[in-house]
């Protein structure tokens, strides 16, 4: 299994790693393509201060296409965390996309604290077994992200506990931005 970093977008700020793995339903001289996105996350110095690891179908898809986001998250923790890592500087994070039931099934827990940020997404049902979920995330040493707010409401006590908030601008209008 060698992984192959092909800098994609512009300025080649987005690598895919492919992984060849057995498929499980093929037999043992078939293999399967993953493709694990590295799209950094600069600061305000516009330096690379972190990662965000997707999940991708193949080297050309600009986005996830997957039927189900507990897929494509546990393909980024079971093949691409540490190919994504390998040959990097160790002190970067890593964002990666947690949909409801992998924050709700101790998922998280299977990569280090110091390194994975947890990205809770827009898509989740915020309510007592999800904040008690993230409590118990945030008191293991997680950094807790959530990803593309919008003000939308329910949120709010997830606000309280994250450590970051992504806004996303682009489903935001203009007067609201002001």
């Amino acid at each position: 299994m060698i992984p192959r970093l092909a800098p994609s977008g512009k300025n080649g700020d987005t690598y895919f790693i492919m992984i060849d793995r057995f498929a499980p339903e093929q037999d043992a001289t078939a293999t399967k393509a993953i493709f694990v996105a590295r799209q950094p996350i600069f600061d305000v110095s516009e330096k690379v201060w972190a990662y965000e690891l997707l999940f991708r179908s193949s080297a050309h898809a600009r986005t996830a296409d997957v039927a189900e986001d507990d897929l494509a998250t546990a393909s980024v923790i079971a093949d691409g965390f540490a190919l994504a890592f390998s040959g990097m500087d160790k002190s970067k994070k890593a964002f990666i996309n947690f949909p409801q039931r992998l924050l709700l099934d101790d998922t998280v827990y299977a990569l280090p604290s110091e390194i994975c940020v947890v990205e809770v997404l827009e898509t989740i049902t915020p309510g007592p077994e999800m904040i008690a979920a993230l409590k118990n995330i945030k008191a293991r040493g997680y950094t807790l992200a959530l990803d593309d707010y919008v003000g939308q409401p329910g949120f709010e006590d997830i606000l309280t506990l994250a450590d970051i908030v992504k806004v996303d601008l682009l489903g935001m209008s203009e007067e609201r931005l002001r």
